[in-house]
């Protein structure tokens, strides 16, 4: 299969502060980039000058939109120290609501289909925090030894799965908070984990130290494959809108393109001389990358 990459001449703030969140916004128009204490917005095909909402987290480590595209939340925190989500108005940036109820910085975070919404953190809390409550903790999972590293919701919302630096992929019952499955397969820190749309039953992809990325059936507690080729730690994954393709790209800085029905990488090339830990798929064809010195490159694939 031949694919064609077309890299666009955008790259964004240079030498800034690493870039460890990138969000497109629901339109497609704009690219989220956390910054220092800000999201910085930056139109994706035009000059327009670059905004920034300012945010009271020192590091920003996911961002991230509800359903219906009004609401952003923004998990970080001080490492160490602090963490929460902040949930704010889009796009006008205006604070809603924060949950700081992490004694680490929150690393992850998603919308459901109902009330609430998960956040982990580095502190080994994986937790629903309720849209209603300001602050309030609606569930807690407990499992995890290590820091949660990425979260996702399954198709439906009933069931949450979560990674973590303890090595482990684990599987949860939404409802009830119960733990339904592990997975430990993964040989170093997994790092994040994405769904593959448009299809059932639902499969999850995972990235890890281990240099693989990993294919689940989690419903039934089943690995499907194993992608290798990576020569390094994988930080990030993410599947195309259609669901056929996976993105991934980490320490080395090659960003690579996997057959989401085979274990074959398709393409790879070198986006950055950087580690990246930022990926974000955007509508027709757009992917965001984001590296350690704070370079952002918009890609067309």
């Amino acid at each position: 299969m031949k694919l064609a990459l077309i890299i666009l001449t955008t790259t964004f703030a240079l030498k800034a502060a690493p870039v460890t969140a990138l969000r497109f916004s629901p339109d497609g128009k704009y690219l989220l980039i956390s910054r220092t204490r800000a999201i910085e917005v930056r139109a994706v095909d035009n000059e327009v000058k670059a905004r920034k909402i300012p945010c009271g987290f020192d590091k920003i480590m996911a961002l991230t939109f509800s359903g219906d595209g009004k609401t952003l939340a923004v998990a970080g925190g001080t490492p160490g120290d602090v963490g929460g989500v902040h949930l704010l108005d889009w796009p006008s940036g205006k604070v809603r609501g924060k949950w700081d109820v992490f004694e680490d910085v929150a690393t992850c975070v998603a919308f459901g289909p109902f009330v609430n919404f998960a956040a982990g953190s580095a502190d080994h809390s994986l937790v629903l925090l309720d849209q209603r409550r300001e602050g309030r903790v609606a569930k807690r999972f407990e499992g995890h030894t290590k820091a949660v590293r990425g979260l996702a919701y399954a198709p439906g919302g009933k069931m949450l799965v979560s990674v973590s630096a303890d090595r482990t992929v684990k599987s949860w019952k939404v409802g009830t908070g119960k733990l339904e499955r592990t997975f430990g397969n993964h040989l170093g820190s997994v790092n994040a984990v994405a769904f593959r749309p448009r299809v059932a039953p639902a499969f999850c992809a995972t990235a890890s130290d281990d240099k693989t990325v990993r294919l689940w059936q989690p419903s039934i507690g089943r690995m499907v494959r194993i992608v290798r080729g990576h020569g390094g730690p994988i930080f990030a994954v993410a599947f195309s809108n259609d669901g056929k393709q996976i993105f991934s790209i980490g320490r080395e800085g090659i960003g690579r393109i996997i057959d989401a029905d085979s274990d074959r990488v398709l393409h790879e090339w070198k986006a950055h001389d950087d580690w990246t830990y930022a990926l974000a798929i955007g509508p027709q064809g757009r992917l965001a990358t984001g590296d350690w010195g704070g370079e952002v490159k918009l890609w067309m694939v």
